[in-house]
């Protein structure tokens, strides 16, 4: 399986100073961040050129941290972080970091909503409804969760995917569910579940040798997807997916195809791919290999605007490697890497005005 990205340039960043989503729609309000150093504990930090440079922080990131959710919402100027267990908040476009309290589950991810709020959530089904300010526990209704998306109109709308691809529903911001439509078939695993934030019925879902099924009507009907295997009918890990927020009719994934591992293909199977049919079918885009690594279950976003856009990353506390954060741009078939200090960059959010401006949440593992 071939794809035709090139790379076209290896940027290795600027060190940063010693002691160092799918974004929510914009909001009125949002303004250009002013600093010229981030004050926090490091978990988070900004940038302005995919990753070249970025920010100093106030305070070093200490072991061992994950920043497993970030997202920017429509009350004007204010962010939400995941690190660990404990909530961030900025409110002045992620200059000043705060702690907000502590969130139950483990790498917990967030989800944002309208209305200045954001959903909490792990896959062993920990859920909260959070804010700048506050922390309301909530109780899923399933104890094995794969996704949770929110309906961009009505932050009280939301649905969670169970591990089998059946559909929970609730209008009340999560105080009451039902369940909606039906499982996904025949999962052994299910990795991930992306919802269209446009339309709650559309919903891509990776599994276990299963690649990626998608259904557009609540899970009433779900369709394995195809173009994700060069073999017919061969078996594929869906690790990671992406709706695009610009066109959701554009869906990215980064899948294994195991025929291909088997074969001793120079990729090891591993691609990002390519949907314009809402994940019907794919293409490969990406392949593995080169100056391209790609692990199992890449933190995977598409740009906010752009639906040709899509960022990955891949890094490593080994031997002191770093992260590269990868752009993918269709429109010019080229990806372009930069490279930072981080031993991970485990979350991406954008300023919803100013695209350009990306907060990056890492982990520090050593």
């Amino acid at each position: 399986m071939r794809s035709t990205a090139s790379i076209v340039g290896f940027a290795t960043i600027v060190t940063i100073a010693a002691g160092a989503a799918p974004a929510s729609a914009a909001g009125p309000g949002w303004h250009d961040p002013t600093c010229a150093a981030v004050t926090g504990d490091g978990s988070v930090s900004l940038t302005r050129n995919q990753g070249r440079t970025i920010y100093p922080t106030s305070e070093a990131l200490t072991p061992v941290t994950y920043t497993s959710g970030l997202v920017a919402l429509d009350r004007p100027d204010t962010l939400l972080a995941m690190s660990n267990n404990r909530l961030l908040s900025s409110t002045d476009a992620g200059c000043m970091w705060r702690t907000v309290g502590a969130v139950s589950g483990s790498y917990v991810r967030l989800v944002a909503a309208a209305g200045g709020s954001a959903y909490a959530w792990d896959q062993e089904g920990h859920l909260a409804r959070v804010t700048a300010e506050t922390i309301t526990p909530l109780t899923a209704p399933v104890t094995e969760v794969a996704g949770l998306g929110t309906d961009h109109a009505d932050g009280d709308h939301l649905r969670i995917a169970d591990g089998r691809g059946q559909l929970y529903d609730s209008r009340d911001g999560g105080r009451t569910w039902r369940p909606v439509g039906g499982p996904a078939g025949d999962l052994t695993a299910a990795y991930t579940a992306v919802f269209d934030p446009f339309n709650l019925n559309h919903v891509t879902l990776g599994g276990m040798t299963t690649g990626v099924r998608v259904t557009f009507n609540g899970g009433r009907g779900w369709v394995a997807a195809t173009g994700l295997s060069a073999s017919a009918g061969g078996n594929v890990n869906g690790f990671s997916l992406a709706i695009s927020p610009a066109a959701t009719n554009v869906v990215y994934a980064m899948g294994l195809d195991i025929a291909e591992l088997d074969s001793g293909a120079p990729s090891g199977g591993r691609h990002i791919y390519r949907s314009t049919n809402g994940g019907r079918t794919f293409s490969p885009i990406v392949d593995h290999g080169g100056k391209i690594t790609l692990p199992n279950g890449p933190v995977l976003v598409a740009h906010p605007t752009d639906p040709g856009v899509v960022y990955f990353v891949f890094g490593t506390s080994f031997m002191g490697y770093g992260t590269d954060i990868y752009r993918y741009d269709f429109w010019q078939r080229k990806v372009t890497i930069a490279h930072n200090d981080y031993d991970r960059v485990t979350a991406i959010a954008f300023h919803p005005r100013k695209p350009r401006v990306m907060y990056l949440g890492f982990a520090e593992e050593r």
